[in-house]
C-alpha cells in the first residue's frame, strides 16, 4: 500500500496534557479470497485471526510476521471469531449454522456446536471461559457451557437478528443488540430479561432507523451500534439517509452519544480500548478510507486512506495493534490485511487504577481535571482560622451547593494549616447580618469574616456546562478584603455522584496536607 507508512495522530485526550499516538503500518497480510468477513486478534496481543466467505481461517502471529494455521472447517462464510481468555482456543461460527472449536497451538479442531437452526453472527466467552453465548438470525440466543459444549437454555426475547453480544466483565450479566431496534440485558444464569431499551437514536425527526452493527467498549460500560437513518425528503421523490454511530450506557441503557456524519453505513467499526475513539469506515466510491472518531467530541480527528473497499477493523485489547481488512482493487478473488502497530495508546486491563482518570460505573466514565495551579493557596506558617462558605449553584439544587460545602470542609479539617469555624456560627451570623446561604460578594465575605473573627473566607461556586462540571473556589483575605488565589477543578461526563472526586482533587489546592 504506497500511500500509507506512518499516520501521526495529534489528539487532545480529556483530562490530561496533549497526548500523542502513532500508526505505522507493520505488516500487510495477503487473502486468496474476495472478502475478509471478520477478525480478532488475541487477548494477550500476539495472535490475528481472520476468516473468509469462503470459509477458511488465518491464524497469523502478529510479532513474527508469519502464518501459523489454515483452517477448514466451515462450509461457507465465517462470521465471527472469539479466542479464550488464556489464549488457548480459537471459536469460530458462520452461515453453515456451527460453532467450531478450535486448539490454538495445533491448529486441530477440538468441539463442534450444531444446535443452532440459522447463520450464527455473533459470539461472546463469559470473563472465566465457563459458558458461551451465540447470536444470529434465529433470534432466540443459545448458550453454552464451555469447553463441554453441553447446552444450558434459549434466551428468548428478540424478533429479529442479534447483531452483537457481550458478557459483563464479571460474567453476571449479558447484554444483545438485535435488528429489531432492542437492547436487551440478561442474568445469563436465570436466562432472565433484566432490562429492554428500544433504540431510538434519531437526528431527523420522524426518521426510520435500521441496525447495521454492534460491539461493546472494552470495560463493556457502553454498547456502539451502527445505524442507518432515513427518511423521505420533502416532495416525496427522494431519501435522505444519514449513518450514524450510537453510544448506549451498560448500567442504564440510556443514549450517551450519537456520532453522526459517516458517509456509509457503518457495517464494521472498532472502539479504542482506552473509549477516546471509534474508528469506522467512511469511504466513499473514489476514496476508501478510515475515520477516527473523537467519541466525546463528535468529530473526525484523522482519517487512514485505504486502497480497496473497507471490509472488517478490529482493535487489540493491549491497544498495540489495528487491523483494517480490505479487498484487492485490482483483483476480485484478493484481500488484504492492513496491521499497524499502536503506540502512545493506553490498553484495557480488568483491574487497572489510575489516580488521575477515574471510572464511573457507566457511560464513558469521567475524568477530573485541575484548571489553575496545585500548589496550596495555604501551605505554610501557623494555622490559619477559615470559614467556609456554601457555594453558589446557578441552575443546580441548593442541596448540591451545600454537600459540596460539606465534603469540603471534611477534607480541609484534615489540614495542619487550617482551623475551621464551626458550621452553626457561620449559620447564626448569616441571620444576624440577614445574608442569604449563597450570592455573597466579596465585601460580604469580608464582613462575614469579621464577625467570625476569621483570617480567610472560602467562597465559590458550581457550574454545570452540557456534561460539564466545574467547581471554583475563592480564598479571601478577611483583613485586606482582597481574593489572595483562586483554584478550579472540572469533570467531564460528570453527574453529581462525582462532586466527592473532584472535592478531593480540590482541597489540597486550597490548604496543604
Amino acid at each position: 500500500m504506497k500511500r500509507i507508512a506512518c499516520v501521526l495522530f495529534s489528539v487532545l485526550i480529556s483530562g490530561s496534557a496533549l497526548a500523542r499516538f502513532s500508526l505505522y503500518l507493520d505488516n500487510q497480510i495477503p487473502v486468496s479470497a474476495e472478502r475478509v468477513t471478520c477478525m480478532k486478534i488475541s487477548p494477550n496481543g500476539r495472535f490475528l485471526a481472520l476468516a473468509d466467505n469462503q470459509g477458511t481461517i488465518y491464524l497469523w502471529d502478529l510479532n513474527a510476521k508469519r502464518k501459523l494455521h489454515e483452517l477448514k472447517g466451515h462450509r461457507g462464510k465465517v462470521n465471527a471469531l472469539i479466542f479464550d481468555t488464556q489464549n488457548q482456543r480459537l471459536l469460530s461460527a458462520g452461515d453453515d449454522r456451527n460453532i467450531l472449536v478450535w486448539d490454538l497451538y495445533s491448529g486441530q479442531q477440538e468441539n463442534k456446536l450444531s444446535d443452532f437452526r440459522n447463520s450464527v453472527l455473533t459470539l461472546s466467552l463469559s470473563p472465566d471461559d465457563r459458558f458461551l453465548a451465540a447470536g444470529g438470525r434465529q433470534k432466540d440466543i443459545l448458550l453454552w457451557e464451555f469447553p463441554s459444549g453441553v447446552l444450558k437454555g434459549r434466551l428468548a426475547g428478540h424478533k429479529r437478528t442479534v447483531f452483537g453480544l457481550a458478557f459483563s466483565v464479571n460474567g453476571d450479566q449479558l447484554l444483545s443488540v438485535s435488528e429489531d431496534k432492542q437492547l436487551i440485558l440478561w442474568n445469563p444464569q436465570t436466562r432472565n430479561i433484566i432490562r429492554k431499551t428500544s433504540i431510538e437514536a434519531r437526528t431527523l425527526s420522524g426518521s426510520g432507523l435500521d441496525i447495521q452493527s454492534a460491539d461493546f467498549s472494552f470495560d463493556r460500560q457502553f454498547a456502539g451500534i451502527g445505524i442507518q437513518e432515513h427518511i423521505l425528503a420533502k416532495g416525496g421523490r427522494s431519501m435522505i439517509f444519514k449513518y450514524n454511530l450510537s453510544f448506549y450506557d451498560w448500567n442504564t441503557g440510556a443514549e450517551i452519544a450519537t456520532l453522526s456524519g459517516n458517509r456509509k453505513d457503518i457495517e464494521t467499526f472498532a472502539i479504542t480500548p482506552d473509549k477516546q475513539y471509534a474508528v469506522t469506515d467512511n469511504s466513499t466510491l473514489q476514496n476508501p478510507e478510515l475515520a477516527v472518531w473523537h467519541i466525546q467530541k463528535g468529530i473526525i480527528e484523522q482519517t487512514i486512506p485505504l486502497d480497496g473497499d473497507i471490509t472488517f477493523i478490529t482493535f487489540s485489547k493491549d491497544a498495540k495493534w489495528l487491523a483494517a481488512a480490505c479487498e484487492d482493487p485490482s483483483n476480485r478473488f484478493q484481500s488484504r490485511v492492513n496491521v499497524w502497530q499502536v503506540s502512545g495508546m493506553s490498553g484495557y486491563e480488568r483491574f487497572q487504577s489510575d489516580p488521575v482518570r477515574s471510572q464511573t460505573p457507566s457511560g464513558f466514565g469521567f475524568a477530573v481535571k485541575l484548571n489553575t495551579p496545585s500548589e496550596p493557596l495555604i501551605g505554610f506558617g501557623s494555622r490559619k482560622r477559615m470559614a467556609v462558605l456554601t457555594f453558589d449553584s446557578p441552575g443546580l439544587d441548593e442541596s448540591i451547593a451545600r454537600t459540596t460545602a460539606y465534603l469540603l470542609e471534611g477534607k480541609l479539617g484534615n489540614s495542619p494549616f487550617v482551623d475551621l469555624v464551626e458550621r452553626n456560627q457561620i449559620q447564626n451570623v448569616l441571620e444576624e447580618l440577614r445574608y442569604q446561604q449563597s450570592g455573597l460578594t466579596t465585601s460580604d465575605a469580608v464582613e462575614v469574616g469579621k464577625q467570625l473573627n476569621a483570617e480567610y473566607i472560602l467562597i465559590g461556586s458550581i457550574n454545570k456546562l452540557g456534561s460539564l462540571l466545574i467547581i471554583t473556589a475563592k480564598l479571601v483575605n478577611v483583613e485586606t478584603a482582597r481574593i489572595e488565589g483562586t483554584r478550579e477543578v472540572q469533570c467531564t461526563n460528570a453527574t453529581i455522584e462525582n462532586i466527592s472526586d473532584m472535592v478531593s482533587t480540590l482541597a489540597p489546592t486550597i490548604a496543604g496536607y
